[in-house]
């Protein structure tokens, strides 16, 4: 079984000020290779379903992933919840955030699609608190697409490259979208949330 560990204070720490004013980072190499290796094959052989938007419709103008929740079926990614749930205790322990549950999902964007503009927290709910997308993508470059574009408290707009061991961290509240993708495109969609227990 895959224990996946990422020092968080070593990753964070340097960076907690500017994620405070912004609501947006970058975290860089963050888990051991044997792990992200293990991350990339379950990802590519679960089964997919086309993803909805969050009343139940599918419309592929706006979003164009398939996605695979992660559960017990996936025990990698369920390793990489473990990892993530630590994350959680961390911003509680720095910034008292409350989070008490996780979840997530591998999704993979086929070339030509990508998603538009939202928000993780649709309107008259607030239950996400941090969101963070995770990239299994080899060798990308800036003609592959896909960039995450995230605009920050202050306004400013910004496009991160999903780039392979690279965890973007937002708050959940800001709109962000997935740029057109020019390849196949893989990532882990990850929400901490403040309404469950944290195990």
């Amino acid at each position: 079984m895959t224990t996946f560990y990422a020092d968080w204070h070593a990753l964070i720490d340097a960076k907690l000020d500017d994620f405070i004013a912004t609501g947006t980072m970058v975290l860089d190499d963050v888990f051991h290779a044997t792990d992200l290796t293990a991350l990339q094959a379950e990802s590519g052989f679960i089964e997919y379903r086309q993803a909805h938007l969050t009343h139940g419709e599918r419309e592929t103008a706006i979003r164009g992933d398939s996605i695979r929740w992660i559960d017990e079926s996936c025990p990698v990614g369920s390793a990489y919840l473990g990892a993530i749930n630590e994350l959680g205790r961390y911003f509680n322990t720095t910034l008292y955030t409350g989070i008490r549950s996780s979840e997530a999902h591998y999704a993979r964007y086929p070339s030509g699609f990508g998603y538009k503009w939202h928000s993780d927290n649709p309107k008259g709910r607030d239950e996400r608190v941090i969101s963070a997308v995770f990239y299994l993508n080899d060798n990308w470059t800036a003609d592959n697409g896909g960039a995450i574009t995230v605009v920050d408290k202050t306004g400013e707009t910004t496009g991160l490259l999903p780039q392979l061991n690279r965890l973007v961290v937002f708050d959940s509240n800001l709109l962000h979208q997935v740029e057109i993708t020019n390849r196949t495109r893989f990532s882990i969609a990850t929400w901490l949330r403040r309404d469950e227990r944290l195990v």
